[in-house]
């Protein structure tokens, strides 16, 4: 249910004894003039009032006064206008009310507030359902009003003459602030949207904000609204994606500016600029604009009036160290209020993100908004998402003597069926692979996860990815255990993957079943001891040359059986054939001479 509001209306801002009553039968106007379109607004005349209009129209004075069948008395003073009120003084001789000395304006609010809010009181006037950000109840006798919505908070008063302006505080600015991040999509294809979701290194997947604008925050007009954005290093935002809605209205013309020195070479214009001939397009024009503050920040900026000015801002150095935005000072709001604004962009998930971190890492989104009006500025809390990615890992060993197992050969899958490759590269250190995002197709992205893994493991990528010849290599999903009989592949999503031996170390038997682990289940340490150059060590602790490396993910240990011996020519188990045949045939021939020998003499 909505909150009841209430906004007292007065057609003075005074309440006070010995003023001189006029003509009560005169009207005035009551206009708000930044209602919530689609409220229904109601007003209720709590006291009868009386004015000395100026020479220029203006209420020069004013006297209050109540009668006995109005319908608020009762509840103010009493059925016989005795009772004590704490906030008003009512004269039964004259039928006079003053407000009290010290009043609070807001318990003062409050208390006629909830006396409308109780139903048993009839609106002085028709309702109206705002159509637009004007309402205005005409021909309303001079008197001091209440007026009720549904929304927020109180209006105050801009004018004391009969023809009032006011400003209606109900709306608050940047409510319901949401960051959300994909997380999957639905039976139709659209989104799902989340606080956390899980992806493989070099994933593509959207972010999404969302909050609820308004053009005033109390009585002051806002100008612009500013979306501040701030990413882990592990998480590469698209510029060219970005979607700016308000009221679901699509925001074509975007912006990019440089704060800090950052290339802008590509980005300009963003978003479709059709509209404009492009000899014809400026900057002014643009409905939103992104600012890049670094590489792991930025923010977007949405003019919420008409007609905006763009100005550089210039450091001592003489070079642009901000932007400022400049409005006519009668200048409109652009936009219905309050109306929902929504940004939409895509992020890929870098080669360097932090694998099964439990504080996130550099996996993290978080933002918040802002807004300017005058020369005040609110925000919203901060609102962050997270990105988790994962690593799977196995020990390899004898099953009999626990011995670790280097050479085991294993192919990765994400189906049991094993018809699904995941492809995988090596990285710096021996037996410890991550997620191939540069062999990965990433549609429409540029300059992402690709470059970032070049970078990172170039030393030996180069290597890997081509031939002698300098030929493509074809994309792996091979993974070999090393001398301490383990394997590491980093950079997964959460998900059941399945290892596949291919081919068993030396003297062991293949195992015949893929192995299974659920990547993001169980994590625990795995340790590995390696040198400076990637070899690794079967070995517990650090020696001085070979360095600890903690790896946070779901393993398993996979036990080896050595295989029978067959009998080969020339072999060992040659000798003993023949050994145990001669022995089988010479007691053969002694017990044929020995029955034949019984035979002749029981002949």
């Amino acid at each position: 249910m909505k909150k009841f509001l209430s906004i007292l209306m007065v057609l003075t801002l005074v309440l006070s004894l010995g003023v001189t009553a006029f003509a009560a039968e005169n009207t005035g106007s009551i206009t708000i003039t930044n209602a919530t379109i689609g409220e229904t607004y109601k007003v209720y005349k709590v006291f009868d009032a009386s004015l000395k209009l100026a020479t220029d129209g203006s209420a020069e004075a004013v006297a209050y006064s109540i009668e006995t069948d109005n319908q608020f008395f009762e509840a103010l003073f009493g059925a016989d206008g005795t009772a004590a009120n704490t906030f008003f003084t009512y004269n039964a001789n004259t039928g006079s009310v003053t407000k009290k000395e010290g009043v609070n304006d807001s318990e003062l609010i409050k208390y006629l507030t909830d006396l409308v809010a109780t139903g048993a009181y009839t609106p002085s006037a028709d309702p109206i359902v705002a159509a637009s950000e004007e309402v205005k109840f005409d021909n309303l006798p001079y008197g001091y009003y209440l007026i009720t919505s549904s929304l927020g908070a109180t209006v105050t008063i801009n004018s004391n003459t009969p023809d009032v302006k006011v400003i209606d505080k109900n709306q608050e600015p940047g409510t319901e602030f949401d960051k959300q991040v994909q997380s999957g999509v639905d039976e139709n294809g659209d989104p799902v949207w989340s606080d956390a979701n899980s992806a493989n290194i070099g994933d593509k997947f959207s972010y999404r904000i969302s909050f609820t604008a308004t053009n005033y925050e109390g009585d002051k007009k806002i100008k612009f609204y500013q979306i501040h954005d701030e990413k882990g290093d592990a998480i590469w935002a698209e510029f060219n994606s970005f979607q700016v809605s308000v009221g679901g209205v699509k925001l074509d013309r975007g912006y990019y500016l440089s704060q800090g020195g950052i290339n802008t070479d590509n980005w300009e214009f963003l978003g479709d600029w059709s509209a404009i001939p492009e000899a014809e397009r400026d900057r002014n024009d643009a409905q939103w604009y992104l600012v890049h503050l670094g590489y792991d920040q930025f923010r977007i900026t949405i003019p919420w009036l008409e007609n905006h000015d763009l100005k550089d801002v210039l450091g001592t150095d003489g070079s642009v160290s901000s932007y400022a935005l400049t409005f006519a000072e009668d200048a409109a709001s652009k936009y219905d209020s309050p109306v929902q604004v929504e940004i939409i962009y895509d992020v890929v998930v870098e080669a360097n993100a932090a694998i099964g971190d439990t504080s996130h890492g550099n996996r993290f989104n978080k933002a918040y908004a802002s807004w300017t009006s005058e020369h005040e500025t609110g925000s919203t809390t901060p609102d962050e998402v997270v990105t988790n990615v994962y690593g799977i890992g196995l020990l390899k060993d004898d099953g009999a003597t626990g011995i670790n197992l280097a050479g085991a050969k294993f192919r990765i899958y994400s189906d049991k069926e094993c018809t699904k490759p995941i492809y995988v590269i090596p990285t710096g250190v021996a037996g410890v692979y991550i997620v191939d995002s540069y062999g990965k197709a990433i549609e429409e992205i540029t300059g992402t996860a690709k470059e970032s893994a070049r970078d990172l493991f170039g030393a030996y990528l180069a290597d890997y990815l081509k031939d002698e010849e300098g030929n493509p290599v074809v994309q792996n999903n091979l993974v070999v255990s090393q001398a301490n009989g383990k394997l590491a592949i980093l950079g997964l999503e959460a998900g059941t993957y399945y290892l596949k031996e291919v081919e068993a170390p030396a003297g062991y038997n293949a195992l015949s079943l893929p192995v299974e682990i659920k990547a993001g289940e169980g994590i625990r340490p795995f340790i590995i001891f390696a040198d400076e150059d990637g070899n690794v060590a079967d070995i517990q602790v650090e020696d001085g040359v070979y360095k600890e490396y903690r790896l946070d993910l779901t393993h398993t240990v996979v036990h080896n059986s050595k295989g029978v011996e067959l009998p080969s020519t020339g072999g060992e188990g040659t000798f003993w054939l023949i050994t145990i045949g001669t022995l089988m045939a010479i007691g053969f021939a002694v017990f044929l001479i020995t029955h034949k020998k019984m035979s002749i003499y029981n002949d």
